[in-house]
């Protein structure tokens, strides 16, 4: 009994001598600001109803940089990769995922008034004369 008893708190003392006590340190987390892309006058030019070729489908970019969709998926928000140089560029349609939103790059010609989604190219409505 008296070895056992022996064992036990050498024992306990080889494992307070390896905690030592101190707390683990934890990790600092990096923290990354995101700078938001904004020109207005593109997302003014930008914004509009973009049909399908056959008219089925349509995304409304709005220049508060939010986004409702028709027969697509379900978009909604729409930012700038970049500060646009001249008519075109490439922005990114954002949709919900289960941990984070997934992200769509689309190619945008505001003169041209069209944007390729997926290999799919949407015109924006043209209004009457």
């Amino acid at each position: 009994m008296k070895k056992m008893m022996i064992f036990a708190i050498a024992a306990l003392g080889l494992t307070m001598a390896a905690c030592n006590g101190k707390k683990a340190e934890q990790p600092q987390t990096a923290t990354t600001e995101v700078a938001v892309v904004t020109d207005t006058a593109f997302q003014n030019k930008a914004a509009g109803d973009y049909q399908s070729y056959d008219g089925s489908k349509v995304i409304t970019l709005n220049s508060d940089l939010t986004v409702t969709t028709k027969n697509t998926q379900d978009y909604y928000k729409w930012e700038l990769i970049a500060k646009p140089e001249g008519d075109q560029t490439i922005i990114l349609l954002d949709r919900k995922g289960v941990d984070k939103d997934i992200q769509t790059q689309v190619q945008i010609d505001v003169a041209e008034g069209m944007m390729v989604v997926n290999n799919e190219t949407f015109r924006k409505k043209q209004e009457a004369k």
